[in-house]
């Protein structure tokens, strides 16, 4: 190579970077891609062949292509493969499967079962990716009871084996390989979560501000500057009063929100609105953690609006 064909070789480089398309462009909501496939969708969304949560649904369909696209999905796979739980793009265990296997990294997977007194008690599972460390989940038995999986009836009562492996799979499959995935779950798992609109208040002030709004309002609730950790004097307690003088004071500034205090509240709400355990355990697993105690301050927050909406 002479020394010229040297020196156009960045500008070559320079060039193909520039006719790379950019996010929005390799995306099926691009100004190229869109209207077609809008118009694909408007018209194949009445069809007896397509999948009964986006029969009539033409806007559904296409983000469902559009996220398909994402992860390497035709439009036709994406349909069969994809559904919609909660809000939540979701796909059944064998298609994530499918999906990871196709990667360039992929190596191998080893799903074993572990027997205790001659019955299968959970699974784990262990996902090769080349040049990475493996990743190993395991789900058991104990951890479905737990989280109220097997009260719920249905497939975990009639096929707990097979709920298991998906639920270890589902697991290792996203630490191994959350680029393939892009974001989803396995649809067995999201099916699982509790039932309930998680968005955020469309009120007027921060979440913080909501809650603490909400405990010094409200009536009944006692020891307010324990539940939100407020250290009151013998002389102005926080709790239980209402008078004018103590608002002029500002003692809501006070106020000072930390993980404690929001657990308690969580606690006190559960046990104020009948919350039961099946439903407890559906919440937690939304916010993926095993306890009350384990939740973050923000998703703390989120689940204390939800239970004052009940």
């Amino acid at each position: 190579m002479t020394t010229t064909e040297l020196a156009q070789v960045p500008e070559k480089s320079r060039q193909l970077d520039h006719m790379k398309p950019t996010r929005l462009e390799d995306s099926l909501y691009s100004k190229d891609l869109a209207p077609h496939y809008m118009q694909l969708a408007s018209k194949l969304a009445s069809s007896d062949l397509i999948p009964k949560s986006f029969r009539g649904k033409p806007q559904d369909l296409f983000i469902c292509w559009a996220m398909g696209y994402q992860v390497g999905l035709t439009p036709e796979q994406s349909q069969q493969c994809i559904a919609v739980i909660n809000g939540k793009p979701a796909m059944w265990g064998d298609d994530m499967l499918a999906l990871c296997m196709a990667h360039k990294d992929f190596d191998d997977i080893i799903e074993t079962p572990i027997v205790k007194n001659d019955s299968i008690i959970g699974y784990t599972c262990i996902v090769k990716r080349k040049g990475k460390a493996d990743k190993e989940s395991i789900f058991t038995m104990d951890m479905a009871k737990k989280a109220g999986l097997l009260a719920k009836g249905g497939v975990w009562n009639q096929y707990p084996e097979r709920m298991l492996k998906l639920r270890a799979r589902g697991f290792c499959l996203r630490d191994a390989f959350p680029d393939a995935l892009k974001g989803i779950k396995p649809r067995e798992e999201v099916e699982d979560y509790i039932d309930a609109d998680y968005t955020v208040s469309n009120q007027k002030g921060s979440r913080t501000e909501l809650l603490k709004q909400d405990i010094l309002t409200k009536q009944g609730v006692s020891n307010v500057d324990v539940v939100y950790g407020a250290v009151a004097t013998d002389e102005h307690k926080v709790a239980g009063e209402t008078n004018d003088e103590n608002e002029e004071r500002g003692q809501e500034d006070e106020v000072s929100v930390t993980p404690a205090s929001l657990h308690l509240k969580v606690r006190e709400l559960i046990a104020d609105k009948d919350f039961n355990d099946e439903r407890l355990a559906k919440a937690l697993a939304f916010y993926e953690v095993g306890s009350i105690e384990e939740l973050s301050v923000e998703a703390a927050e989120n689940f204390i609006e939800k239970l004052l909406k009940l």
